[in-house]
């Protein structure tokens, strides 16, 4: 009961009164320049945080934008592609959610389109979009980045097989649906990337460096970098994917493989 009390006051005295603030240019202008098409009235609102977790409240600022739409999902979808918004999985009964410039939220819900972004330390104050969200790739973004992750998956799968580990590291296939997908940034707006990583109990009489040394034999395309200094180490590279790979002590002292797989790449939308 005390360490609940104590919990609560905690959470109010990071509390502090959120204050109506001007816009800021840059969101009302990539919004105003986005909907100026599909719904050309937004009303723009913007607040204080409200914390005093915040700092200055001049950089501590959520800002929004609603706007009644006739625009189908497709329609948006489509026009969020053209215009460099990446989309994401619908959640939540979004219809359709897209990110665009400097981290622009925008979703489609009941007739109704709402932009948001929040520069907050308490996650989702004054934001209906601030929940996790996964791209949801095009096809061109599911063609490019499924090459650079079935790469990472057959390596993946190789180096296991050198472990002793039985199970594919990376299953189903080499499928880009088994990745963490993120949105980034591209020259000509936003994209999607992709990362994954596997961590597998060898058991406390693994052979490291046995190990270590069959696994590198295994990637006889990849660009390896053995890190002769450290036998429970090495890192390799194809094209646009990377490897990481981990032989270390896990917490109860068996041996542990540890692989992450990554693409510098930031796939286009188109």
């Amino acid at each position: 009961m005390r360490l609940a009390a104590l919990a609560v006051l905690v959470l109010l005295a990071g509390c502090s009164t959120a204050e109506p603030v001007p816009v800021p240019q840059e969101f009302q202008g990539a919004v105003t320049e986005f909907l100026r098409e599909i719904a050309p009235d937004p009303k723009f609102e913007a607040l204080t945080c409200g914390s005093v977790f915040d700092g200055n409240p001049d950089n501590s600022v959520a800002m929004w934008a609603d706007a009644p739409t006739s625009v189908t999902p497709e329609d948006l979808r489509q026009h969020g592609i053209a215009a460099g918004w990446q989309p994401q999985l619908p959640v939540d009964n979004w219809s359709v959610i897209l990110i665009g410039p400097s981290n622009i939220r925008l979703g489609l819900r009941d007739g109704k389109i709402r932009a948001e972004k929040a520069k907050c330390s308490i996650g989702g104050r004054h934001q209906e979009l601030a929940m996790p969200l996964r791209p949801d790739l095009t096809a061109p973004q599911r063609s490019a980045l499924g090459i650079s992750f079935g790469r990472a998956s057959r390596a993946a799968n190789k180096i296991a097989t050198a472990a002793g580990v039985a199970e594919p590291l990376f299953p189903t296939n080499d499928s880009i649906d088994n990745a963490s997908l993120s949105t980034c940034d591209t020259a000509d707006g936003r994209g999607a990337q992709w990362s994954v990583s596997s961590r597998t109990d060898l058991g406390a009489d693994a052979d490291v460096v046995r190990i270590k040394r069959e696994a590198i034999a295994t990637l006889k395309s990849w660009k390896v970098d053995p890190r002769p200094t450290q036998p429970d180490y090495f890192t390799a590279t194809m094209d646009d994917t990377n490897l990481t790979v981990s032989l270390a002590k896990g917490a109860n002292g068996n041996a542990e493989l540890g692989i992450t797989a990554t693409t510098p790449t930031c796939a286009p939308l188109a």
